[in-house]
């Protein structure tokens, strides 16, 4: 499988919190991967967003038909172990095999 990078395609194969279960199974544009306590401008909705320093891992911005964890529609914000790159060959085992993990 290719390394996810900003522009693929991924799906969302799992979810850490309540909120995030709501967007397995939808396909997603990676935008950019940022790390804790890093600062960016969200492309959906132009807030000035800070990544907790606390959060404990990088995290993948993602768009699509997803909600975040505040309800906006739009984004989300996804872990790397979380997404599978549809850019590449796959089967379906590779997708059960990896939410199973």
């Amino acid at each position: 499988m290719s390394a996810l990078k900003p522009g693929s395609l991924a799906l969302i194969i799992g979810a850490r919190t309540l909120s995030g279960r709501v967007n397995i199974g939808k396909s997603v544009c990676l935008f950019e991967r940022y790390c804790p306590g890093e600062r960016f401008i969200n492309p959906v909705n132009g807030v000035d967003t800070v990544l907790p320093a606390d959060s404990g891992c990088s995290l993948w911005l993602v768009t699509g038909d997803v909600i975040a964890f505040d309800r906006q529609p739009g984004f989300a914000f996804v872990r790397d172990d979380h997404l599978m790159p549809l850019d590449s060959d796959f089967s379906s085992s590779d997708v059960l095999e990896r939410m199973m993990d």
